[in-house]
């Protein structure tokens, strides 16, 4: 059986991380394991740790009015949950399940601030930077182009922009919290 801290040495952010590093890790994190069809984090519920897929695939899916849509998967050296480290008092904005057997660290806030100088932590913290920034950034993007989309030919007027309107739409709650073009 293969032990946990060779399958972290396998994982590309722990690439250039001493064994000794992902040891300790494995000793503050053991890594916990979801059976296929496992609910692991519910839409609406408390969000204070993160999960570190380390094998298998997790699904994230949110509830709307016309039912389940499934808005991603982590798989191995992804991680779901982040949010939840970094806002305090978050509820969990999607469900995730586990599509297939699964093995992840638990990441919590006091794993982030126990981790010391260990270079395994290191390394898991730029990574959870970078799938922030990640993530930011495809929103943004989306944003923009449903904005695009949906801006009329000509800019707003100074009257139009001064006058508050309960426009349901998502141009509308866009224009809402710009407050006018961009």
């Amino acid at each position: 059986m293969i032990s946990d801290q060779e399958i972290l040495s396998r994982l590309y952010l722990f690439r250039e991380v001493p064994a000794s590093a992902l040891q300790e890790l494995c000793q503050l994190a053991p890594p916990i394991q979801f059976q296929a069809g496992a609910n692991v984090f519910a839409q609406g519920d408390a969000a204070d740790t993160a999960l570190l897929v380390v094998d298998g695939c997790l699904v994230a899916s949110v509830e709307g009015r016309d039912g389940e849509k499934i808005v991603g998967d982590s798989r191995a050296g992804e991680i779901v949950g982040e949010t939840g480290l970094f806002a305090r008092d978050m509820l969990r904005s999607a469900s995730v399940m586990a599509a297939e057997d699964s093995r992840c660290l638990v990441v919590s806030r006091n794993l982030l601030r126990s981790g010391g100088d260990n270079p395994a932590m290191a390394a898991l913290e730029r990574h959870l930077l970078g799938t922030m920034a990640r993530r930011i950034r495809r929103t943004n993007q989306t944003m923009q182009m449903v904005w695009k989309e949906t801006a009329p030919s000509e800019p707003p007027t100074t009257e139009a922009m001064a006058l508050p309107e309960r426009d349901s739409t998502l141009r509308g709650k866009l224009t809402a919290l710009f407050r006018g073009w961009f």
